[in-house]
C-alpha cells in the first residue's frame, strides 16, 4: 500500500507571486497523477502572519491524524537557505514526537557535500538530491531506483543526484494543484550550463544536457493556453536563462502569441547569449528582460566565474532601446575583490547606458557552491542577524564600505534617481566607452 505524503513547503514570499512554491507544487502534481495520497502544508517565513508554532502544530496534527488511522506516512520538507532554522526545529520535533520518517530535499540537500547530510540534519531519515518529483513517488511506493538521487541515513552516501528526464513530469497547472491567479511562476526548463561560483543552478554533480533539462513542449503549450484563457497578468518565468536554445525559444515565443498570451512575461537573460532572432521574436509580446550582470569589473567577474563582455552588453542594450523593449539589470554587492569604488562604477556603467531599471542585491553564499569553499580565501564575513545571511565584509571592503554600498543599492532599487546621482558623485567621471570596455578584452 502506498504511503501518505505529508509535504511541508516553507517558502520565501515574493511580491505579486504569492506563497505557493512551484517546486513543491510540481512534486504534488506527480503524487496526484501517480495516485499517491498527500497533504500539502504551505507557509512563508517572510510573511507578516508567519508563526512557527502554528506551522509546527499543523504539521504534527496532520501526522497524528494519520497515525490514529493506522496509515503509514512520510513527511517531505523542501530545504532552502531561507527556511534552514525552520527545517532544523521542525525535523527535531517530528522525530521526537512521531514515528513518521522525514524526507528532505531541495537545494540545501542537493548541494551538500558527500557524507555531510546526517551531521547537518541529524533527525532526518531520507535525503533526495536533485529533482524530487519522481523520487517522492518512488519512496511512497517503497521503491528506491538508483537514478533518483535517494540517500538513506546511515548508509554509504554515493552523492548521486537525480538523472531523470523532465519531459514526463506532471504539470501543477494542468492537474489543478496550482490555480491561475493574476500572477504566476512558470518554468520551461531547469539548470544552467554556466559556472558562476555563487549560483546553485550550475548543476553541480551532473553534466548539463540541455535536452534533458527542458520540459515537454506540448505541456508548455497547454499551460500557455490555460494562462491566456485565465487572463493572467504577469508570468515570472524561472528558467535561469530563458533563451539558451534560440530555436526553441523562438518557437515558444511564437506559440505565446498564437494562443493570445497577453501577460507581462519576465524573462531571465544573459547579454552575451542574446541573438537577433530572439529579439525579433519578442515583437508583439508584453515582456521585461531581466539581465543578471552582477558586476562590470573584470577582477570581480573572474573571481566569481562570471566575466562580462561589456561591448556585447552595450550592443544588446542599444538594440533593446531601439525596439522599446523593457529591460532591467541586476548587480550584486559584497562580491570577492569588490570595493566601494568598483561597486559605484558598476552602477555608473548602468547609468551611462541609460538602463531603465537597476537592481542591486547583497551577496548570499549558497551551500555547495565554489564560493562556499572560498570564504577564507576572500575573507568573506556574513551577517548573523538576518533571515538569509549575506556578506557584509571581506578582504577588499569593510563593514562601513558595505553600509555605503547598501545605501547605493537601496537608492537604485527605489529608483530614487536624484538621491542615486548624489551618491554616485565620487564615481569616476567622463569614462569613455573605449576605456570602459578596454579591460574586458582579452589579449
Amino acid at each position: 500500500m502506498n504511503k501518505h505524503i505529508v509535504f511541508v513547503s516553507v517558502d520565501w514570499e515574493r511580491p505579486q507571486d504569492g506563497r505557493s512554491n512551484l517546486g513543491a507544487a510540481s512534486i504534488i502534481a506527480s503524487l496526484k497523477v501517480a495516485g499517491i495520497p498527500y497533504s500539502l502544508i504551505e507557509d512563508a517565513v517572510n510573511a507578516n502572519d508567519f508563526d512557527y508554532d502554528k506551522l509546527e502544530a499543523r504539521v504534527l496534527a496532520a501526522i497524528h491524524e494519520l497515525e490514529v488511522l493506522g496509515k503509514e506516512c512520510l513527511v517531505g520538507i523542501g530545504a532552502y537557505i531561507w527556511n534552514e532554522p525552520v527545517t532544523q526545529k521542525l525535523t527535531e520535533m517530528i522525530h521526537n514526537t512521531t514515528s513518521a520518517p522525514i524526507v528532505l530535499g531541495g537545494p540545501q540537500i542537493s548541494y551538500a557535500e558527500v557524507g555531510t547530510l546526517e551531521a547537518l540534519y541529524p533527525y532526518a531519515n531520507i535525503f533526495v538530491r536533485g529533482n524530487g518529483e519522481q523520487a517522492m513517488v518512488a519512496l511512497a511506493k517503497g521503491e528506491n531506483p538508483e537514478q533518483l538521487g535517494i540517500h538513506f541515513a546511515g548508509r554509504a552516501d554515493q552523492g548521486k543526484k537525480s538523472e531523470t528526464s523532465l519531459e514526463a513530469l506532471a504539470s501543477p497547472w494542468l492537474t489543478e494543484v496550482m490555480k491561475s491567479g493574476k500572477s504566476v511562476r512558470w518554468e520551461t526548463m531547469r539548470g544552467c550550463p554556466f559556472k558562476c561560483s555563487f549560483c546553485q543552478h550550475r548543476e553541480s554533480g551532473n553534466r548539463f544536457k540541455l535536452s534533458e533539462q527542458q520540459l515537454d513542449y506540448e505541456r508548455i503549450a497547454k499551460e500557455a493556453r490555460l494562462f491566456a484563457q485565465a487572463g493572467v497578468e504577469r508570468i515570472s518565468i524561472l528558467d535561469p536563462i530563458f533563451h539558451l536554445d534560440t530555436k526553441r525559444t523562438v518557437d515558444l515565443l511564437t506559440l505565446f502569441k498564437e494562443v493570445g498570451l497577453t501577460a507581462q512575461l519576465a524573462l531571465q537573460c544573459r547579454f552575451e547569449s542574446v541573438k537577433d532572432e530572439f529579439i525579433d521574436a519578442l515583437e508583439g509580446l508584453n515582456v521585461v528582460l531581466e539581465f543578471g550582470l552582477q558586476t562590470t569589473n573584470l577582477a570581480e567577474g573572474e573571481a566569481i566565474g562570471r566575466p562580462n563582455r561589456l561591448d556585447m552588453a552595450e550592443r544588446v542594450i542599444e538594440k533593446l532601446k531601439a525596439r522599446n523593449i523593457p529591460f532591467e539589470v541586476s548587480l550584486i554587492y559584497g562580491l570577492p575583490k569588490q570595493t566601494l569604488a568598483s561597486f559605484r562604477e558598476s552602477i555608473s556603467w548602468c547609468w551611462r547606458q541609460q538602463v531603465p531599471v537597476i537592481r542591486a542585491w547583497p551577496l548570499m553564499i549558497l551551500r555547495g557552491t565554489p564560493l562556499d569553499k572560498q570564504r577564507q580565501q576572500f575573507g568573506l564575513i556574513e551577517s548573523t542577524n538576518e533571515a538569509i545571511p549575506h556578506v557584509i565584509a571581506s578582504n577588499s571592503f569593510t563593514h562601513d564600505d558595505y553600509r555605503q554600498m547598501e545605501r547605493l543599492a537601496d537608492a537604485t532599487n527605489d529608483s530614487e534617481t536624484t538621491h542615486l546621482k548624489d551618491l554616485l558623485k565620487d564615481a569616476p567621471k567622463n569614462v569613455s566607452k573605449e576605456q570602459s570596455n578596454a579591460v574586458f578584452y582579452r589579449a
